[in-house]
């Protein structure tokens, strides 16, 4: 992808709290075979509604049936116990979802997938780095992409259905750009966005871009991001300190717009083995120079503000 970046997800499964011991591993097939009848899914429903309306841990057997609306209790044992272990565990004197079970429901509640639709496409106020052609927005499927007249990419992330309800397109592409800063500073945490489970971020030279890359792809649930190196500084606070102290918050524009992202001249190959990538941050004819490393690792040359400090004394 072009200035845009985007990640997507394999396989993988978050693993759920249970009564087994903490090395046992649930297949997932079995896991999701458990919410194969509705029944389940209303008893998951309900127990995620309890857990939002009391301050209790657990709700008792009789008072979750009369929540789900079941008169045969015979049934209902048999449904809350298939959920048993992988998403509801039996408390004390009740039931309350697992680790898993919250997970699952929230996907659930956010229609990750069951929810469908489309809107746009719609012009942006915003124009493509490669061509100066207008950018233009579509949300379709959990997916919204940015694109410009002339097919370029500038942006994709995904955006839960829930999140896109009763939104705009624009407030949709501001979800999107929120969500993405967020996998980005996740990930160059050693964090994965989707799983939590651990990454090694890297800035890679790529044969098919004129400049280093971002990449990672999470060795647990498959997860990758890809995106420019510029992607790094979108979450560092010197560079939105620059960008502040010139008026222009980062936060107004959007995520392809910034040179650092959309301009491959502002980057170059400092240093080979290991790898590193010098940025030039340039702002009213203030440069700030940006160093990251082959992990993501994000410096600034603070010669830059001491020129800039003695400049503004002089000017006083």
């Amino acid at each position: 992808m072009s200035p845009s970046g985007e990640e997507s997800s394999g396989r993988g499964d978050d693993s759920a709290e249970s009564g087994a011991s903490d090395d046992s591993h649930v297949d997932p097939s079995e896991a999701f075979a458990a919410l194969s009848d509705p029944l389940r899914v209303d008893i998951l429903r309900a127990l995620a509604a309890f857990h939002r309306e009391s301050a209790a841990e657990s709700v008792g057997f009789a008072e979750l049936r009369k929540r789900v609306d079941v008169r045969d209790s015979g049934r209902f044992r048999y449904h809350l116990n298939e959920l048993r272990d992988h998403f509801v565990r039996k408390d004390g004197g009740g039931y309350r979802l697992t680790h898993a079970g919250i997970k699952i429901v929230a996907a659930i509640l956010a229609g990750t997938y069951t929810d469908r639709g489309s809107i746009g496409p719609e012009p942006l106020d915003s124009d493509c780095s490669h061509c100066d052609a207008r950018a233009v927005a579509v949300y379709e499927d959990g997916y919204c992409a940015v694109s410009c007249e002339n097919d370029h990419t500038l942006f994709a992330w995904s955006v839960p259905p829930a999140a896109a309800t009763d939104a705009s397109l624009p407030e949709i592409v501001s979800h999107a750009e929120l969500f993405a800063r967020q996998a980005i500073e996740r990930t160059l945490a050693g964090i994965c966005p989707k799983c939590s489970a651990p990454v090694d971020p890297a800035v890679v030279e790529d044969e098919t871009a004129p400049t280093p890359r971002l990449r990672t792809r999470c060795d647990t649930c498959g997860a990758t991001m890809a995106g420019p190196v510029g992607f790094c500084l979108l979450v560092d606070p010197a560079v939105e300190s620059f960008y502040r102290r010139h008026d222009r918050p980062l936060d107004d524009l959007y995520v392809w717009e910034p040179a650092f992202v959309a301009d491959d001249s502002t980057v170059s190959v400092a240093a080979t083995d290991p790898l590193r990538v010098e940025i030039s941050v340039t702002l009213d004819a203030e440069t700030l120079t940006v160093s990251v490393d082959e992990a993501g690792r994000v410096s600034v040359d603070e010669s830059d503000h001491a020129s800039a400090d003695e400049s503004s004394r002089g000017d006083e």
